[in-house]
């Protein structure tokens, strides 16, 4: 198979992956949300909010597969890896813009239909929560050293092969296996996989963070179940969270042995590659159609029906398409995400607001440096 071949399957399988979250977002939100609008959950059955949902997948899929198609042909006619890096950032934007278009019909709706007079405006909190880490928020702490000592192990391979490393090391092979990049020997070079994998663990562990200091969501109506669901939900993610790491670090071995000389079969990493990314993705989304936002797809017995209200009408606190969280009243930093599965920050404070910019100042820097 040809690199420019696999650079557009590569691509392709990107941005459908994108598409297909999107067309999950009401399969995976919580039960209550209608494409980021908070409405009884017992009207999530009624006919028109079926009509806007199976309007929203069906738009999707009729804007978002011409639209991928339009960019493969671009990155393929122009194969620049400018265009390669902000194809995805493109995609984004269109399916976006779609999303804002039903994200505003679910709010006509709720206007129309006066469900946001039906909020009880009754919070319920479990001072608990915050107390027992290890109960309530994921996983013991101490799983993290299965990763630092794989780190560990390649800072120690990195400075036991520096001697004998070749004037012109390989850092980079094509997908035939050709050494297609060298750089000059130094010890920023022999030490690289393993800064990558310090970073990678500082990323992953500041998801895990969030989670865990996020602010829970307990519903009035039936707090206990929606603790109990809350509890599964993090811990879940909090095993996922620490097996990506492990998976992605002995990934970034295997890379660090090929920088070091030590393992000559380029096909083995692009093997593990495709394996690895492909249990990361598809178990990620596994999880999130069967457990849902916080837990809330999960069924537990002596659960209460669908009430006929919910707790707060916080639209008001949700911007740019119920997609940001802004509050300056509420102490949390990190909360769930009003649309699919994850966390956010609060943009109402100052250092929710440097989070929410660094991601974009990240993809700056990083397209000002491929030029």
């Amino acid at each position: 198979m040809g690199e420019e071949l696999t650079i557009l399957l590569l691509n392709g399988f990107i941005l459908m992956l994108l598409l297909l979250m999107q067309i999950l977002i009401p399969n995976i939100s919580r039960k209550n949300i209608l494409l980021g609008v908070k409405i009884p959950e017992e009207k999530m059955s009624t006919s028109e909010v079926k009509e806007i949902i199976k309007g929203f997948k069906r738009e999707n899929i009729f804007v978002g597969i011409p639209t991928l198609i339009i960019l493969l042909v671009l990155i393929n006619y122009f194969d620049s890896v400018v265009l390669i890096s902000i194809a995805p950032v493109l995609y984004l934007g269109v399916l976006f813009a779609v999303y804002i278009r039903w994200n505003r019909k679910s709010k006509e709706l709720k206007k129309e239909k006066e469900w946001d007079k039906l909020a009880s405006n009754i919070i319920f909190v479990d001072t608990k929560f915050s107390r027992d880490k290890t109960k309530y928020t994921g996983i013991s702490k101490k799983w993290i050293l299965i990763p630092l000592v794989i780190i560990l192990f390649n800072i120690g391979l990195s400075v036991a092969m520096f001697p004998s490393l070749p004037d012109k090391i390989p850092t980079h092979w094509d997908f035939q296996g050709n050494i297609d990049g060298y750089m000059n020997k130094s010890i920023f070079v022999a030490m690289m996989m393993p800064m990558v994998q310090m970073l990678m663990n500082i990323i992953i562990y500041f998801s895990y963070y969030s989670m865990t200091k996020s602010k829970q969501q307990i519903d009035p109506n039936n707090p206990e179940i929606s603790l109990r669901k809350n509890i599964i939900f993090r811990k879940v993610w909090s095993v996922y969270f620490l097996i990506v790491l492990v998976l992605l670090e002995i990934l970034f071995t295997v890379s660090n042995m090929m920088i070091l000389g030590l393992i000559n079969d380029p096909g083995l990493f692009n093997i593990m590659n495709f394996l690895f990314m492909g249990i990361i993705i598809i178990s990620s989304i596994i999880i999130s159609v069967k457990i849902g936002q916080g837990g809330d797809r999960i069924n537990i017995k002596g659960e209460k029906e669908a009430s006929k209200g919910y707790d707060i009408d916080d639209d008001r606190l949700w911007k740019l398409g119920n997609t940001i969280y802004f509050n300056p009243e509420d102490p949390s930093l990190f909360v769930e995400k009003r649309i699919g599965v994850g966390w956010t920050v609060n943009g109402g404070r100052p250092l929710g607001v440097i989070l929410l910019l660094l991601p974009f100042i990240i993809i700056a820097i990083t397209l000002l440096l491929v030029r």
